[in-house]
């Protein structure tokens, strides 16, 4: 991917983060949140250094650098530039959910009672529900979209499964924004559920769709004449 065609965005957003982690790093305590579990308690603390505090900048810096050369390993690397569009959107989002974690973060520090596990069910949830709705636009390739066998064999298979599997994204995105309003831990099973329950389902669909558009591949190989008469 050209540098230059990267979007600016993500970009934006790690600088503001560092920024306001150099900010803040002087007045956070000497531990700060690390991990939250189901309930949305603190589970496990670090000593305040770089590494604690920039991890979440440091990781979005590094998805930035992935998405630049991600591309060049695809075989279909045509099709990913095809649907760039969508691409940064994914770059777009995954940065934004980084920064609003890393600000959960630096908040739960100053406040152990911040409700991390809302701000990331709501956060991952718009995150779905933005990508479901773009889902559909992305063309055939090895790096993002729905991939099984079936749709990378058959581009009206990846476009019709493409386009179930981002309604139900969508549909699953607006589930997990309620789920964070669902005491724990309901809310984790119903979002992994839905999450789990995506992937049999358009496997089946693509599968399906990919045999009725192709039965010759799906018919059994004839036996030859000798086989058939018993004949050596």
């Amino acid at each position: 991917m050209n540098p230059k065609e990267m979007p600016r965005l993500p970009l934006v957003l790690i600088a503001a983060m560092f920024v306001a982690g150099a900010i803040a790093y002087p007045h956070l305590p000497a531990r700060i949140p690390t991990h939250w579990n189901a309930a949305g308690r603190i589970d496990a603390w670090a000593e305040r250094s770089f590494a604690s505090v920039f991890s979440e900048p440091l990781l979005a810096l590094g998805m930035y650098v992935l998405f630049m050369v991600m591309p060049y390993f695809d075989p279909r690397r045509r099709n990913v530039l095809r649907s760039k569009q969508v691409y940064f959107l994914v770059l777009e989002l995954v940065t934004g959910l980084l920064a609003a974690i890393f600000a959960g973060t630096v908040l739960a520090a100053f406040d152990p009672t911040f409700r991390m596990d809302r701000l990331v069910l709501v956060g991952t949830g718009v995150m779905f529900v933005v990508l479901g709705n773009h889902l559909g636009r992305v063309k055939p390739n090895w790096t993002m979209g729905v991939r099984y066998s079936w749709t990378l064999s058959d581009e009206v298979v990846w476009v019709k499964t493409n386009r179930l599997g981002g309604r139900l994204f969508a549909a699953g995105g607006l589930l997990t924004i309620a789920c964070a309003f669902v005491p724990p831990p309901a809310n984790v099973v119903i979002m992994l559920g839905w999450v789990l329950g995506i992937l049999p389902v358009t496997y089946v669909y693509s599968m399906r769709l990919y045999k009725q558009r192709h039965p010759e591949e799906m018919a059994p190989p004839e036996a030859d004449g000798s086989q058939a008469t018993g004949e050596d």
